[in-house]
């Protein structure tokens, strides 16, 4: 029964349906609408909820803009749902200060659609890499030791990638930093 659960927990996340730009809302957004929409969307992921009390935080914190008129447009609901899958494994200052560095104001819509691309990739890659490597059947002790391999491969994995992130985006601070001082320095000389 176990094996069942698993086996439909990772067809359900394969299943996820991030919208595309063009797929979100194209009217604005009660707080308690946004909320809905996007915990319905990435149900399946199991991430903790997203509540009203962490979306006035963001907007407190500047990762957000803040709501007009209590609604929340097509880009701050997009930032949300961003913000909701990357904090289950980025605290909320990296997240803020990779969207500095990648998030252009300008070209929002495709750096939404380029990130829910990836994402959707990235999800269909490890769960078929997964299903391919493991027969899910009943348990025996080799299941059991292929099962316990995956599990240390998807662990070990998820580390890198996230050292990796972070360092990229460590890289990419001080490359910015060096650009600004640069056009500083050369303004100054003028």
């Amino acid at each position: 029964m176990e094996d069942q659960n698993f086996t439909e927990y990772l067809r359900q996340i394969q299943l996820l349906n991030i919208p595309r730009w063009s797929e979100l809302p194209q009217f604005d957004l009660y707080m308690d609408q946004v909320v809905s929409f996007i915990n319905q969307m990435l149900k399946p992921l199991n991430f903790d909820e997203l509540t009203p009390a962490m979306i006035n935080n963001y907007v407190k914190s500047g990762l957000v803009h803040a709501p007009q008129k209590k609604k929340y447009s097509q880009q701050q609901v997009a930032r949300l749902i961003l913000i909701a899958i990357l904090k289950s494994v980025f605290s909320i200052s990296d997240i803020a200060n990779g969207f500095k560095l990648v998030i252009k104001p300008e070209k929002g819509a495709q750096s939404y659609d380029y990130f829910v691309t990836v994402f959707t990739k990235a999800i269909h890659d490890v769960v078929g890499n997964f299903q391919q490597e493991v027969v899910i059947t009943q348990a025996t002790q080799k299941d059991v030791v292929v099962e316990t391999s995956n599990l240390v491969k998807l662990s070990c994995s998820a580390v890198v990638q996230r050292i990796v992130v972070l360092k990229l985006l460590t890289k990419l601070e001080e490359r910015q930093a060096e650009i600004t001082t640069a056009t500083i320095k050369g303004a100054s000389k003028k």
